[in-house]
């Protein structure tokens, strides 16, 4: 399944995006890797390829530092971009929404995958713990027989990170 591209133009207008300059255009320029890189990322992981997607994450957690960094940069100097509705903050709303559309998506992905992932711990887990149970038969007296030594079973860790 191929990506859909990050739009490069305004996506209201069909015209060619503002000029942008200094931490703006920083910004939309690691907007757009953003995208492209977890856009990708999530097509490895649909595709069932997790050792590929993860080679990605120095690059994603890099870029990710530089967008938080510049996003404080603009925070602190709000006027570098212009006017509440300028093209330019227009363009990078448009940027954003997209970028926020493709982490959603990941986000859903990971989650699928690791529930996935937690139901076939569980599910070994279950079965060594059968298979180890120890057999209860009646001794002298017809009482039970108590197990001499308890066999090793999993354990099972439920931790949300």
């Amino acid at each position: 399944m191929p990506l859909d591209p990050i739009p490069l133009q305004h996506s209201k207008e069909n015209v060619a995006p503002p000029v942008l300059t200094g931490p703006g255009a920083r910004l939309a320029k690691l907007t757009i890797e953003l995208y492209e890189l977890i856009a990708r990322e999530t097509q490895l992981l649909k595709e069932r390829l997790p050792r590929e997607a993860q080679r990605l994450h120095g690059t994603k957690n890099r870029l990710m530092a530089e967008y938080r960094e510049t996003m404080n940069t603009l925070q602190v100097n709000e006027k570098l971009l212009g006017p509440k509705n300028s093209p330019v903050r227009q363009y990078i709303r448009e940027l954003t929404d997209k970028l926020r559309e493709v982490l959603r998506d990941h986000a859903r992905i990971i989650l699928r995958l690791k529930s996935v992932a937690e139901g076939i711990v569980k599910s070994i887990g279950e079965e060594v713990i059968k298979n180890n149970r120890p057999v209860m038969a009646y001794g002298k007296n017809a009482a039970f027989k108590q197990p001499v030594s308890s066999r090793p079973t999993s354990l099972q860790l439920n931790e949300v990170i």
